[in-house]
């Protein structure tokens, strides 16, 4: 009798699955990016990181591929706006992942899969003061290929 009343409310749970999940879809992209946070913090933390370490080659291989930004500047060309810059990123945190939602203009941006907004506190060191700003930004990452990218 106990086995038989755990299967009917196995089956129960696993028939009202997809409904609860269908509903969890329609709730602003919730339930998918519960599922691509990390990818898209792994994104981040990497952009960051090579920004923070002045890792020039590693900031410019962050930016999304199809982006305006690479598609009308070479790596050269971004290296001379950026080596001698006196401010640089010193520290970052991330507050709020959301507003994930997909690409529904693929003749515009053909490449890109889906959008993200990141919204990060982010420390600016200002070398030639040596003085600190905090500053709140809302960046957008852009899913293109499978891979996260800073749009």
């Amino acid at each position: 009798m106990k086995k038989s009343a755990l299967c009917i409310k196995i089956l129960v749970v696993l028939s009202l699955l997809p409904v609860v999940l269908q509903g969890c879809a329609g709730t602003g992209g919730k339930l998918e990016l519960f599922f691509e946070k990390l990818r898209i913090e792994k994104a981040v933390d990497r952009y960051f990181a090579a920004e923070i370490n002045r890792d020039f080659k590693g900031v410019y291989d962050c930016l999304a591929p199809s982006s305006i930004y690479c598609s009308t500047h070479t790596y050269g060309e971004y290296l001379e706006q950026v080596q001698d810059s006196s401010v640089r990123i010193k520290d970052y945190h991330i507050l709020n992942i959301h507003d994930l939602r997909r690409n529904h203009d693929k003749v515009k941006y053909p490449k890109i899969d889906k959008f993200v907004r990141v919204e990060v506190d982010v420390t600016l060191l200002y070398d030639d003061s040596n003085k600190t700003m905090e500053v709140n930004q809302d960046f957008t990452f852009i899913k293109e290929g499978g891979e996260w990218y800073k749009g």
